[in-house]
């Protein structure tokens, strides 16, 4: 079998979308990314987490964000799957919960500086 020139230019384009595949999410992951962060409340918790990594508890979330205790705990389940958020929980009564930020939120922190500074420049 030989090697055409697009035999080549095929192995060399798979060879940088494999290289990619570790770097750059795919569409799916992407459209799950963007739905968590679509949700109700999902961008303020995580602002209160980029501002302060925590550890806060349920109880503090809840006075400092205004947000019903359903809509919460949901958030707060999903941000933990996507791995944005750590739980740990104290047995101790009565119970104790608290949340930390991970590395993979608190490296969002540049991104909300920016929209900061974009929704000032435009008065949003």
């Amino acid at each position: 079998m030989s090697d055409t020139p697009e035999d080549s230019e095929a192995t060399e384009t798979e060879t940088l979308v494999d290289a990619g595949k570790d770097k750059y999410l795919g569409v799916q992951e992407k459209r799950e990314l963007f739905t968590l962060l679509g949700r109700a409340h999902t961008m303020e918790i995580i602002h209160v987490f980029v501002r302060e990594p925590g550890p806060w508890r349920f109880n503090e979330l809840r006075r400092v964000l205004d947000i019903s205790q359903n809509t919460l705990s949901a958030r707060l389940s999903e941000l933990l799957e996507a791995e944005l958020l750590t739980r740990q929980s104290y047995d101790e009564i009565p119970p104790r919960v608290e949340y930390q930020a991970t590395r993979k939120l608190i490296d969002l922190k540049p991104m909300f500086q920016h929209l900061s500074e974009w929704a000032e420049q435009y008065d949003h």
